[in-house]
């Protein structure tokens, strides 16, 4: 497994136990000692902890990947709490270590609370994140988390919040080019929902230009947002703006190119894709691509992407009822546990 660390990358090796360990929140205590450390004299805090945490984000975002938010954000919320403890006990260069530390947990626990479907937690996080990062000079960290904020926006088609906070996200700093494809990503969404298509497709170019020349490092800050992530997201455009077809090219794309650890990831733009070919006209495709969704919504406990699918079920079912993938997909919703 890849972590980066002080902005470097470094290879850990992590067994099948620790995972297991780290999901359940029990692997801090005997690795590091946590529970003792916070209750002894805090004059002294290891630095070697900043690794560890950087070590134990970096499981849980796997285990995330693989068993959902649910069964990730009580223990995220238990770490925050020792970060936390260390960072007022630490002095100098490691308090400012652990601030970093803090904020990238922060943000993490706002992803984690938006995939559950609790946006005011999320807006919560995000915010606690943005403070740390500015607090600690960390200015590719505030580019990222306004980038962040831009796509929440996005999810609740404000334009204005979206094209804005894009805009703060290019003047807070410079960042690495996969950070500065995600940043243009968002201003091409806030394209998209104001009708420039011009204005989307000159942002998403500027993605896919900044991704194509990025250098790949191993894990590190926007590593996420790559080709496929770009299509991906050309594809939610292409779909906002009402051009189906092409959404659903921009999706196959995506997904014939997706990482197999992000099942999670995957299922969502199945679910996009689902949306796309409907609106497209296509039932049959759009109930196949729903129910391929649903499942990995299952496995991954996504009330994101089980939301998504049930609207693309609804709309399933008022236009084409009698399609027999329609009715699979409304059979397999009736059974399914519905989003809170």
């Amino acid at each position: 497994m890849t972590v980066v660390i002080e902005g470097r990358a470094r290879q850990v090796r992590l067994g099948r136990r620790a995972l297991l360990q780290a999901v359940s929140g029990s692997l801090v205590a005997p690795f590091v000692g946590v529970d003792a450390a916070l209750g002894a004299d805090t004059a002294y805090v290891d630095p070697a902890l900043v690794e560890h945490f950087a070590m134990l984000r970096s499981v849980l975002v796997e285990s995330d990947n693989r068993v959902g938010a649910a069964a990730i954000l009580p223990t995220a919320r238990q770490q925050i709490g020792h970060i936390a403890g260390f960072r007022a006990a630490a002095r100098g260069d490691l308090h400012d270590a652990f601030l970093r530390t803090e904020e990238r947990w922060a943000e993490f626990a706002g992803w984690l609370s938006d995939d559950l479907g609790d946006r005011v937690a999320g807006d919560w996080w995000l915010a606690q994140a943005l403070t740390m990062a500015q607090e600690a000079g960390d200015a590719e960290f505030t580019t990222y988390v306004f980038a962040r904020m831009a796509q929440r926006a996005a999810e609740a088609t404000d334009r204005d919040r979206v094209l804005g906070l894009a805009r703060a996200a290019g003047c807070s700093g410079n960042g690495r080019g996969q950070v500065r494809a995600f940043v243009a990503l968002q201003s091409a969404h806030g394209h998209a929902i104001a009708g420039n298509t011009a204005g989307f497709q000159a942002a998403v170019d500027d993605a896919h230009h900044l991704v194509a020349g990025a250098v790949d490092d191993g894990g590190s800050l926007g590593s996420f947002c790559t080709t496929a992530y770009v299509w991906a997201q050309e594809g939610d455009g292409w779909h906002r703006l009402g051009r189906p077809r092409a959404a659903v090219g921009c999706f196959n794309r995506a997904l014939d190119a997706w990482p197999d650890s992000y099942r999670r990831e995957r299922g969502l733009y199945l679910a996009r894709t689902a949306a796309a070919y409907a609106a497209a006209g296509e039932p049959g495709r759009a109930a196949a691509a729903a129910l391929a969704a649903l499942e990995l919504g299952r496995l991954t406990r996504s009330a994101r992407t089980t939301r998504e699918v049930t609207a693309v079920g609804s709309q399933l079912t008022a236009v084409f009822p009698t399609e027999s993938g329609v009715a699979d997909l409304r059979a397999a919703l009736a059974a399914s546990p519905q989003p809170t």
